[in-house]
């Protein structure tokens, strides 16, 4: 074979060689999808949110605040609120079932008003959910649910959250879902944001002051 063509063909494979290897790196699997359809968020939360605080409030509180109309204030007790984590299983037997209750008067239980403070916390993130709520020990007569958030550094951005209800009012218990959602990659110079974090939290309330934390998530 003369050099020339045999030098061509050498040359022409190196070539091939070299563009396979030229794809190759530059080829990167694209990144997890969130739930929400954006790419995965950086935050990753693998502990359990902390303890909420929650305290029973007092007569004078009650009247003050209006909602002396929806329980008997002649039964009215600072019962403390009793707090139970079912995510450990182990209290998980115990969660009361949610039932209708006809009667808006029960002489056998103490009336009363809680007020619980549930936060969510990571890194640059900040969420905090307000629960209040009544009962006569046996129904729930009152309730009432917000929240809201905030973020700490610039590429982060807090975007709302919601509170979902279930039962409450005529039944003897209360659910609560606390979500939020921030923007985690944020560019203030095109107003994008690539990345989402959708943390929540759902506690149950009972008409006697329990507090069932049911679950949580990002």
């Amino acid at each position: 074979m003369p050099l020339n063509r045999r030098f061509a063909r050498v040359t022409v494979s190196c070539a091939f060689a070299a563009i396979a290897v030229l794809s190759l790196g530059a080829f990167s699997p694209a990144p997890p999808a969130s739930p929400g359809g954006s790419p995965a968020s950086p935050v990753q939360r693998v502990d359990p949110p902390p303890r909420p605080t929650a305290r029973a409030l007092t007569a004078d509180e009650i009247r003050r605040r209006g909602l002396d109309k929806y329980i008997d204030m002649s039964r009215q007790q600072e019962t403390p609120p009793r707090i139970i984590d079912t995510n450990q299983g182990k209290f998980a037997s115990g969660i009361l079932s949610p039932a209708r209750q006809f009667s808006n008067t029960s002489g056998n239980f103490a009336s009363g008003c809680w007020y619980l403070t549930t936060t969510y916390g990571a890194p640059g993130l900040n969420g905090v959910g307000y629960h209040t709520w009544c009962g006569n020990g046996s129904q729930i007569t009152y309730t009432s649910a917000s929240c809201t958030g905030s973020t700490n550094l610039p590429t982060y951005m807090y975007e709302g959250c919601q509170n979902i209800q279930a039962y409450g009012v005529g039944w003897n218990v209360w659910d609560v879902t606390d979500g939020w959602r921030f923007c985690t990659s944020y560019n203030p110079y095109t107003g994008v944001c690539s990345s989402r974090a959708y943390p929540w939290q759902k506690n149950r309330y009972g008409a006697g002051g329990q507090v069932w934390l049911l679950g949580w998530g990002n």
